[in-house]
């Protein structure tokens, strides 16, 4: 019987490799931007007029499922409108939309270490046009969005133990190795796939410059204009070779994981602590800091 897998999220997690190992396994159907492996309406019946391929999974992949904002999916994003309430109610609708429409899926969660999942994500703000400096992102507090312990609550209360969870920091450091811990949990067949990293971060150096070039595109003539085309060339990190010129020229403190102060960490500490008890998540403990709730061995 075929099942279906709801993979969603955390954001910068790997989600753009796991979406392409979805694609490529011959056990999985999987199209970036589909429903359980269908683009479309038209590609179920195009299917139901064929041969039956022999799926063992339908997967729906978005990492934005854990973090729903209103402009999901398009290129030009207003960061000034991520939707409906906070964070956390924008989580819980989907969970529970999701758990409406596919009551019995499978649900793939991964997260990743607070201070790495801090500059990933700040590197993803950057991408689509953001103009805050790290140091003002971090100092102006708010809602945590990576509770990893609550989120994971709030699947297993839906979806049971159907949900698996895994660290983005085994995939960082063995891809093979998360490949296949993610194939026995599947009960897949191993296959031939070349690991490569896609969606790379920007660089410290980049994190810098781009919300400064951010800002003086808002201050120049055509302002709507020229922020497009300022966030086309930063999503795909085309003023690279000018932002190294201008770096030569005006060295600026690169962006990087010395701004996470230990202090700034502490306020996620006790946010993951759940994860102690699987032994997947113990080498990473520091990542996550719940290293004190561990026994010497």
């Amino acid at each position: 019987m075929t099942r279906h897998l709801l993979h969603i999220g955390y954001p910068k997690t790997g989600s753009t490799f796991l979406q392409h190992w979805f694609a490529a396994h011959p056990q999985i159907a999987y199209v970036h931007g589909g429903i359980a492996g269908f683009r479309d309406v038209y590609a179920m019946i195009a299917e139901a007029a064929a041969a039956q391929p022999g799926y063992l999974w339908r997967v729906t992949s978005h990492e934005a499922f854990s973090a729903p904002f209103a402009d999901a999916g398009r290129r030009n994003i207003d960061l000034a409108r991520p939707g409906e309430g906070t964070p956390a109610h924008r989580q819980a609708r989907a969970c529970a939309l999701l758990a409406e429409m596919f009551p019995d899926a499978h649900v793939l969660i991964v997260t990743r270490g607070f201070r790495a999942m801090i500059l990933s994500s700040y590197s993803q703000y950057v991408r689509v046009g953001g103009t805050d400096d790290l140091e003002t992102q971090v100092w102006q507090g708010g809602e945590n969005p990576w509770h990893y312990d609550e989120t994971i609550a709030m699947y297993r209360a839906r979806f049971g133990g159907r949900v698996v969870v895994l660290p983005y920091e085994l995939l960082a450091r063995d891809p093979a190795a998360f490949r296949a811990e993610l194939e026995k949990r599947l009960g897949v067949t191993p296959f031939d796939f070349q690991d490569r990293v896609v969606n790379r971060s920007l660089s410290p150096v980049e994190l810098r410059w781009y919300p400064r070039l951010a800002r003086l595109a808002r201050r120049l003539p055509f302002r709507g204009a020229m922020s497009r085309l300022y966030r086309a060339s930063v999503f795909d990190n085309r003023l690279a070779p000018l932002i190294a010129l201008f770096d030569r020229l005006w060295p600026a403190k690169p962006v990087d994981g010395a701004l996470i102060t230990d202090a700034l960490l502490e306020e996620a500490r006790g946010l993951s602590d759940g994860l102690a008890a699987d032994p997947i998540y113990r080498p990473f403990a520091r990542d996550y800091l719940f290293e004190h709730l561990l026994k010497p061995e």
